[in-house]
């Protein structure tokens, strides 16, 4: 049945777009780290096991270059709030990024406050210390940790990204077929985590951009091929799924 599909759509060459479906969707900025975030983003991105994070993360404690580090809150209190503030203006500078995708809300820091949800400590942040210290003399272990608490302290005050989610279902050769992709309305904080650890989310898949048509519109078809695939097991247990699974 796909072969003579197969057969028919190359002999038609031409698909008419049925449907389009657009739907505006927004993802909100991912919160500050608490201990057990940083350690299944560092086990993600750079392959540090849990422990070598909070080895790593408890010496930047230990040189006054990041707050207390064994925490399970994400969030500050209202009494942090201004410190937040001050110190995303300065990290900005000490790293020569212009705040053009900071959300503009009055004050900025307010979605990272929920005095509820912070116990004993608030969420893991960088120091002002850390802004004077010289970070080209650290481990590599603790620079790539570091840059992860400030990379999430900017991303947690950026505004929300925003994009149009589109849904083509075309007809060919008498069948459908659909095709998913999106248009980046406002690229908010995930234009901080791309400035920050593009080269750790460079592999990445992004979603295709789909072009600009109508409904009942005609197009061509480039071509067409018939793949063949095995269904994959499921992936190895990384510490980053366990922490996961942990926290749920």
């Amino acid at each position: 049945v796909a072969e003579n599909l197969l057969k028919a759509c190359r002999k038609e060459m031409v698909a008419t777009i049925q449907r389009i479906t657009r739907k505006e969707k927004s993802e909100n900025p991912p919160p500050l780290y608490d201990l057990t975030t940083l350690q299944r983003d560092a086990n993600r991105l750079l392959g540090y096991s849990a422990q070598q994070t909070l080895d790593y993360v408890q010496s930047l404690y230990e040189k006054k270059l990041t707050t207390y580090p064994r925490t399970d809150s994400c969030y500050i209190t209202d009494d942090d709030e201004e410190m937040l503030e001050e110190l995303t203006e300065e990290l900005e500078v000490f790293l020569g990024i212009t705040p053009e995708d900071m959300d503009e809300a009055v004050p900025r820091t307010r979605r990272t406050v929920n005095r509820e949800k912070v116990t004993d400590h608030h969420a893991i942040l960088p120091t002002r210390s850390m802004l004077q210290a010289d970070l080209d003399a650290l481990p590599k272990g603790e620079q790539n940790v570091l840059k992860l608490i400030i990379a999430r302290t900017l991303m947690a005050v950026s505004k929300p990204f925003r994009y149009l989610e589109t849904l083509l279902t075309t007809e060919c050769a008498g069948e459908e077929f659909t095709a998913k992709g999106k248009v980046v309305l406002s690229e908010g904080w995930k234009a901080m985590e791309r400035k920050m650890l593009g080269e750790l989310l460079g592999k990445q898949k992004e979603v295709a951009a789909l072009p600009d048509v109508q409904e009942q519109s005609q197009c061509s078809v480039a071509g067409a091929e018939l793949k063949e695939g095995q269904t994959s097991p499921p992936k190895h247990f990384t510490e980053d799924l366990l922490l996961h699974a942990m926290e749920t």
